[in-house]
């Protein structure tokens, strides 16, 4: 040991200009000589003394793997070495290396293109900067405008004068910014023949780029001298819409543009990628000052303290806790409510004290759409990690398989003292090599089907002002796809390495075929059984969310959909003010009916089953609502002949006519839902209701029309009641324009007519050529884009419903072919005995349909569970509908059958001689 030691300092205190394993390699050529002569003259004969050197000096190949262990990296060194090795097997097995790639980018690839979009919408922060230091008012966004002194749960948005008392009175916040919800300006350049163009847009407080720490990319943002009352109007437009709009052109700013045909001075552009302050259908294009408001639009007032319409975001200051400044502002949104309790009602009055606010994480902005969008995109998540759970599994049997084929030569290494950790490191570093592989061609997958994706899941958001979300790289989406690759690789290679260190190799080197066929036998059936058991939880699944689906798109809407065509447009971003709406809807009418082909027309405030706006109703001669009572119901307003129009009965008395004019009794027709909770079982004819508690004489009920859907919130809700009131009878002197304006023609076509939607343009822009259209479609593609959401988590949980049953067949053939390749010996000792084929189809697919009533028993209550989490999507679906699961379970049986089938027919076709030989 003593002569090993001295051996190896002597090694390292050689020079080097020479590679290390030539020294060392000339370093024991010389010891062995000098040991060798010094036998020699001990009188040993040459072979005897050259013999007993070696003994003396111990193992050659010892010493050498010693020393390389003690110099360099050799951790690195044997990684490589391995690696190259591993890729030289698996370029080897190019059959099974392309099967593995491609299961495996599959998976990889479903789960990263799901995580792309929720990355995208849920997790993305705002490009701002340090967005870890904004906080936002409320919990939850709430949209649009809310009247009074009091807001449900809590006080998300607020009006001009209580934000300017939060502003000057909050300490903590080193910028407190405003705004209301995205709207919609009709944008023009001043002195130029081009029509306006309607863009999405807001106004926002003169320090609402300092407090995003935006800087501009061109001229200069809001200073607070701009959002001052009496200012110049001016603006700031986005990078996109200066780019694909206007070309980059440097004059635009400067320059004069018309918003809604008020003059405006452009006095920069904001940078590429900020979109505003709201995830929402379409990025911000424009932005105006909060005080610009009342000089745009005209029906505007900041006085107006019980109007709340504004969020807010702030900038917290450094080391300054968001607890202290929530509780803070708090006390002072109940100090401003005191301020202004003459001015409340009995019902603000009564819920003062429950009136409360909330700050919540800003950096990701005014989370409506992620509220929207949250729920579907987790069940996603979940669904593609259950796809991936199925592919590990069978990515693993096929690993197993693997083993066990190189499984004697396994033991001739563990024979000659292969340590344990090497003969694990080689299903390991096999497998995340092909899990790496599989992620790089998962990778690509996840990137077109991203598109894809977005594409059906956002239809109506394709377009010049599109969503700010792009199904590109991103660092978060390459990172996940690595580490779901890895940590794949890990996973299906862990029932290998386990079985590589429990080989017996006195067995293997025997080649007993008994031995080998028991051994991973337990390992492969149960990860069969997994397989099944994720199988029918995902068709099970799928079943649901697509009877869901078809109860949602085949329910009674209480309207007609064939042969009508609805076009949106905006008279206020023509600029047109109250005494020219009357004539101006009635000119688009006229010019409208005169196209051929159309049966008639009729214009409303919105169209089913988009929902709008909504008011309290007092019942003339009823009970005076409680505090906590719900007087509340949508309306519209309407031209005559809209129910005919929109195929919406009347059950009851007369819908909207010619003689409803603006001198005759004011009169509305009312919804079904409406009678039932304002009247019962009263009749309603003749009745009157009004909109404020002291006019319930205001409107006179002359027809009760059908329940038709309409969905202002959500989708499976009950009809809720609604009234409509005539165009004609509007109050054009009132100050509030926003329900003056109708922004829906509905157009009933003749059977059999194909009008154009060009010549609808056409008709409109003979009465205004300046009249913004904002979306032209059938009422079916409108009733379809509702369903958006649910029919792609229907397809997409159907996708990957069917993509995890043919896995599961694929994963159920490979074993019961392996099995029945290891079980020929006894196949042919059972035909020999007598057995006939029909009976070993039966052996053979019996043991198959064993595994996979395992898998039943386990997913079955698993199927339970996910459909329970289900409940609230499915609509008054049945979570546990028995025909549903039971189709799922004749699916899973049928494939079953199928992947069986093949091996079991091969398995009868066995000779039984020429099996009893190989035996």
């Amino acid at each position: 040991m003593k002569t090993f030691r001295r051996f190896l300092s002597r090694v390292r205190s050689l020079g080097t200009k020479k590679p290390d394993e030539e020294r060392l390699r000339e370093e024991i050529e010389e010891h062995l000589a000098l040991q060798t002569a010094e036998n020699i003259r001990a009188g040993m004969p040459p072979a005897e003394a050259r013999r007993r050197a070696v003994l003396k000096f111990g193992a050659v190949e010892a010493v050498k793997e010693s020393y390389r262990e003690q110099r360099g990296l050799p951790f690195m060194e044997t990684l490589i070495q391995d690696a190259r090795h591993a890729l030289r097997r698996l370029r080897m097995a190019p059959a099974f290396t392309v099967a593995t790639v491609l299961t495996l980018a599959l998976g990889i690839g479903a789960t990263t293109s799901i995580f792309t979009l929720v990355n995208a919408i849920l997790l993305k922060a705002l490009p701002v900067a340090n967005p870890g230091e904004l906080y936002r008012l409320g919990r939850e966004a709430h949209c649009c405008y809310l009247g009074g002194y009091s807001q449900e749960k809590e006080f998300s948005i607020v009006s001009y004068d209580l934000y300017r008392y939060l502003k000057d009175n909050t300490r903590g916040f080193s910028e407190l910014a405003a705004f209301p919800s995205q709207g919609s300006f009709g944008v023009r350049r001043s002195n130029t023949s081009d029509a306006a163009q309607s863009y999405p847009g807001e106004f926002v407080s003169g320090n609402y780029f300092r407090m995003f720490g935006i800087r501009p990319y061109a001229g200069r943002t809001f200073t607070d001298a701009d959002d001052q009352a009496g200012a110049p109007p001016v603006a700031v437009i986005s990078y996109r819409l200066w780019e694909q709009r206007y070309g980059a052109d440097p004059s635009v700013i400067g320059s004069t543009f018309d918003v809604d045909q008020k003059p405006v001075t452009v006095v920069g552009v904001a940078p590429p990628g900020f979109f505003g302050d709201t995830l929402s259908n379409a990025a911000t294009e424009i932005f105006l000052p909060l005080n610009t408001e009342p000089v745009v639009e005209s029906d505007s007032d900041l006085k107006k303290y019980n109007i709340h319409w504004l969020n807010l975001i702030g900038r917290i200051e450094p080391g300054v806790s968001p607890t202290s400044i929530e509780a803070q502002m708090r006390v002072e949104l109940k100090q401003w409510l005191v301020m202004h309790w003459s001015e409340m009602s009995a019902s603000d009055r009564a819920k003062f004290p429950e009136q409360t606010l909330f700050l919540s994480p800003g950096g990701a902005g005014i989370t409506s759409m992620r509220q929207r969008y949250e729920d579907w995109l987790l069940i996603l998540m979940a669904v593609t990690g259950f796809v991936l759970l199925i592919v590990c599994a069978n990515v693993a049997n096929l690993m197993l398989i693997r083993s066990m084929e190189r499984r004697q030569q396994t033991s001739v290494s563990m024979a000659l003292g292969a340590p344990a950790y090497r003969v694990i490191s080689q299903p390991l570093l096999e497998s995340i090599l092909l899990g790496l592989a599989g992620g790089g061609a998962g990778l690509a997958i996840a990137f077109a089907s991203t598109s894809l994706i977005w594409r059906f899941a956002f239809p109506s958001l394709q377009g010049v002002a599109a969503v700010p979300i792009e199904a590109s790289p991103s660092v978060p989406v390459l990172l996940f796809a690595l580490a779901t690759s890895i940590a794949t690789g890990l996973c299906f290679s862990i029932a290998p390495a386990w079985m590589s260190i429990r080989v017996d190799p006195i067995e293997a080197l025997r080649c007993s075929v008994r031995s080998m066929v028991r051994t991973g036998s337990l390992s492969r059936k149960a990860l069969v059984i997994l397989q099944a058991a994720l199988s029918l939880v995902l068709l099970s699944a799928a079943g649901l969310l697509t009877t869901a689906l078809r109860g949602l798109e085949h329910q009674d809407f209480g309207f007609e959909q064939d042969y009508r065509v609805v076009v949106s447009f905006n008279p206020r971003l023509a600029g047109y003010q109250a005494p020219q709406l009357s004539l101006l809807y009635k000119r688009i009418h006229d010019s409208i009916a005169t196209i051929p082909g159309v049966s008639s027309v009729a214009l409303c405030l919105y169209s089913p089953p988009k929902g709008g706006w909504g008011a309290g109703v007092w019942i003339d001669g009823g009970p005076a609502p409680g505090p906590k009572d719900d007087n509340s119901s949508s309306w519209n307003r309407v031209t005559p002949s809209y129910f005919q129009v929109v195929g919406t009965p009347i059950v009851r008395g007369r819908g909207i006519t010619e003689q409803d004019t603006a001198t005759a009794q004011r009169v509305a027709v009312v919804s079904q839902a409406f009678v039932r909770k304002f009247f019962g079982n009263d009749d309603p004819i003749g009745k009157y209701f009004g909109g404020k508690a002291e006019n319930g004489h205001e409107f006179e009920i002359v027809g009760v029309a059908k329940d038709a859907r309409y969905f202002p919130h959500v989708l499976d809700q009950l009809n809720s009641p609604v009234y409509f009131l005539p165009e004609a009878q509007a109050d054009y002197t009132q100050m509030n324009l926003g329900s003056l304006f109708l922004h829906d023609i509905v157009i009933l076509e003749r059977p059999g007519a194909n009008v154009s939607f060009a010549s609808m343009r056409e008709a409109i822009a003979s009465v205004d050529p300046d009249m913004p259209i904002t979306a032209i479609r059938t009422l079916k593609e409108q009733v379809a884009l509702q369903f958006t959401q649910q029919r792609l988590i229907a397809r997409l949980t159907s996708l990957f419903g069917v993509l995890s049953l043919l896995l599961a067949s694929i994963g159920l053939y490979g074993v019961t072919a392996y099995n029945v390749g290891r079980r020929t010996n006894e196949i042919g000792v059972r035909m020999a005995l007598g057995a006939d084929r029909s009976q070993i189809v039966r052996l053979v697919v019996r043991s198959a349909f064993r595994l996979i009533l395992l898998g039943l028993l386990i997913g079955l209550p698993l199927t339970v569970g996910v459909s329970r989490f289900l409940a609230n999507q499915l609509y008054g679906t049945n979570p546990y509908n028995p025909l549903l699961i039971l189709t799922a379970v004749g699916v899973l049986g049928f494939s079953t059958l199928a992947a069986s089938l093949i091996p079991a027919l091969r398995a009868s076709l066995i000779s039984p001689l020429k099996a009893l030989r190989e035996e």
